[in-house]
Parts: structure tokens; C-alpha cells; sequence
């Protein structure tokens, strides 16, 4: 769907929407020429070859929130403008990522193969208007990396001594969808309250006296409302939402206005999970998280044919871009994944598993409990 919509912030200003990417070459260093790229560690950009800094101006603001209906399908955000950039795809994965117009191959962060220029550039979409910039350096990152692979107890014992990342951590702006919506259900069904009754039998002749524990059943019927923010969902399929979960929380609240400069010398992702998609993703969680309220707020010890109509209104969302670093290391002829929230520094990965040490795990807590056994027996 396309839109004319411009940020709050730039009509009240009376501006034009600014170009959503800009060339590679407007980051040229001022002192000696060279290009610059982005120092989390200054926020800001740095000449690797003079050292000379460049604020990126950018002010931190609240992310705009635009209007979407589930029903329809229907959005009222900014169009993507890709001016001065290029789609690339990765010769393995088949994982697309824009990058700036210099690039003509690159390393894929997600399966660690290579990636083309591809000539048919996407730009239809929706523009990502804020981001979180990159809180963590590449030197931390990679610190972070070796440390993370010197906690792998489960894993063989070369391993800490031979893995490396053939060519380092890949830092990539990863696509997320978060939403707000407004819930309201209306439910019926049966609310169950626990209670014991004494009862007694005869057992060889003799009379015994024993309780048990019945559900008495009410009919119940209401309605509800809850509301939700920030429901998030990565729009990238190309990274296992089991992983980034493991990352936690990025801030989604206040962010830094999009600007090119924060991508000089990262990639980003194009999302390619829609906003529907997106939606449905989160969903579900917000209809548990309604039908728990629900049955905290009835107050029943337990329930029985619940029936749930719900009907989401007000939904608004956000389309942003998160920094994390992504790693695809080879171990043994197969490649593993490693992940850094760029934010806060939280890892999440995957390592090999040493069978040896599984094993010598398992004969060591049977024999523990063999002889707790014994031990209780002689007692």
C-alpha cells in the first residue's frame, strides 16, 4: 500500500520527509577524506585512519505510531525509498539485506556464506523511521564471543581451544514490528469451586472413614478489555525466534531517528515478514494473556467450556530497526549461530555437544543415586 504520510514532527515543521537512505559516499572523513563508519562507543562517526569523530545528527525521540487494521490489512505509514542503496542476496541462504550503493559482496552474518549484488532493488514497503543504534563496538562483541565460548562446558573439549569466527561478527540491523492495541473479549463457560467431603467404607469388615476433593459448577458470562504495548515480532524470517528471544528486551520506546550514518559500516535487513504476519505472530499472547485475566479476575479455582470472542480495535504500530551482532562459525563441518543483543550485550547461540561428557554425566548421577539407595536401605 503506498502513502504520502510524513512523521508529526517534520509536518508540524513544515519540512519534507527526508530521503529514507542515503549514498555511500556522504560519509567521506572532512579531515583526510577516508570513509568513516559508525562507533557505538561514541555514537557518532569515526575515521579508522585520521580518528577524527562526526556527531550523527539524530535526535532521540518517541517512535511515531501509525494506524493498522487487522481486518483489512490496511496501514497509513511512509513508503521505503532505498536511493542509494543496493538489495543483496546470500548465495546460501537465499537472505536478502540492503546495504549502502559501495557494497558488491558481503559476508553472511546468518549462514556464513557469500553475498551478490542483486540488480532488482526492492523499494516499494514500509520505511523504518527509528532505530536503535549499535551500544556495543565490534572489540566488545568480539570479547563477548570468546568469553561466551569459554562457558561451553557441554561442549567437546577442543572446542574453546580451535573455534574462531573466519570473518568476525557481523553487526546487522535487524526489522521488528511492535504494536499497540486495545483488546475486548466477551466469555461464557463454567467456573468450577473446589471442595472436600468426608465419605466412608468398609475394607475386610472394618469401617474407614476418607475424603475427596469435588468441583461445584456456576455458570459465568462477561466481558473484558485489556490493553497492550509494544507487542513486538522480528520481521526478518531469516534469524530462529527461539534464539532472539534468548537476547530479551530491546528499548522500543525512545529511539534515534532513522539516519544513514548509523549503517556506515553495518548491514540491515529488510523485513520480509509483512505486517499481518507480524501481527498474527503476536496475537496469540495477547489472547492468552486476556483469557488469564479473565480467569484471575473471575476468581474460580478452575474452569471448564470457556468460550472467548475477541475483538482488537486501536491497533497502531511501529516499524524499526535493532542492532544485533550475528556470527555463523564453522565447528567440524557444520556451522552453529551466535547472536549479541547490540543494545545491551545479552548473548544467545548454539555450540556443539560433547557425547562423551554427556554420557560420563549420566553414569555419575546413576551412581549417585545407587548409593543414596543403599544408603537408605542400610538406614
Amino acid at each position: 500500500m503506498e502513502s504520502t504520510y510524513q512523521t508529526a514532527a517534520q509536518a508540524a515543521a513544515g519540512q519534507e520527509a527526508p530521503p529514507a537512505r542515503a549514498a555511500a559516499d556522504s560519509f567521506a572523513c572532512p579531515g583526510c577524506g577516508a570513509r568513516m563508519a559508525f562507533d557505538p562507543d561514541t555514537q557518532s562517526l569515526l575515521c579508522a585512519q585520521c580518528g577524527r569523530t562526526v556527531p550523527v545528527p539524530a535526535p532521540e525521540l518517541e517512535a511515531p505510531e501509525y494506524l493498522y487494521n487487522p481486518e483489512t490489512d490496511e496501514y497509513s505509514a511512509p513508503d521505503w525509498n532505498a536511493a542509494g542503496q543496493r538489495t543483496v542476496a546470500c548465495t546460501g541462504c537465499g537472505a536478502k539485506m540492503v546495504v549502502d550503493g559501495a557494497s558488491l559482496t558481503a559476508r553472511c552474518p546468518f549462514c556464513g556464506g557469500h553475498y551478490v549484488v542483486q540488480q532488482d532493488a526492492e523499494t516499494r514497503g514500509i520505511l523504518p523511521e527509528t532505530m536503535m543504534p549499535f551500544r556495543i563496538s565490534r572489540p566488545k562483541a568480539e570479547g563477548i564471543f570468546r568469553q561466551w565460548v569459554k562457558k561451553r562446558f557441554w561442549a567437546p573439549g577442543d572446542f574453546r581451544r580451535t573455534v574462531t569466527l573466519p570473518d568476525g561478527l557481523s553487526g546487522v540491523y535487524l526489522p521488528f514490528w511492535t504494536y499497540d492495541v486495545w483488546l475486548d473479549t466477551a466469555y461464557r463457560g463454567e467456573g468450577g469451586r473446589r471442595y472436600t467431603v468426608t465419605r466412608t467404607r468398609t475394607v475386610n469388615g472394618r469401617r474407614q472413614t476418607y475424603t475427596v476433593t469435588e468441583v461445584r459448577w456456576y455458570p459465568i458470562s462477561g466481558a473484558d478489555s485489556l490493553a497492550f504495548d509494544d507487542r513486538s515480532a522480528c520481521a526478518s524470517r531469516a534469524v530462529e525466534p527461539a534464539l532472539l528471544q534468548k537476547l530479551g528486551a530491546f528499548s522500543t520506546k525512545v529511539l534515534r531517528r532513522y539516519h544513514p550514518a548509523y549503517l556506515a559500516g553495518f548491514g540491515a535487513r529488510r523485513y520480509d515478514l509483512g505486517l499481518g504476519e507480524g501481527f498474527a505472530q503476536v496475537r496469540p499472547g495477547m489472547e492468552r494473556d486476556m483469557q488469564n485475566k479473565i480467569e484471575r479476575d473471575c476468581g474460580y479455582d478452575c474452569y471448564r467450556g470457556m468460550q472467548y470472542s475477541h475483538r482488537f480495535s486501536n491497533v497502531r504500530f511501529k516499524h524499526i530497526l535493532l542492532p544485533v551482532w550475528m556470527a555463523a562459525y564453522p565447528y567440524k563441518n557444520k556451522v552453529y549461530r551466535f547472536l549479541i543483543n547490540g543494545e545491551t550485550g545479552r548473548t544467545a547461540g548454539k555450540s556443539p555437544v560433547s557425547p562423551l561428557k554427556v554420557l560420563l554425566a549420566a553414569g555419575i548421577g546413576l551412581l549417585a543415586a545407587a548409593l543414596l539407595f543403599l544408603l537408605w536401605r542400610l538406614l
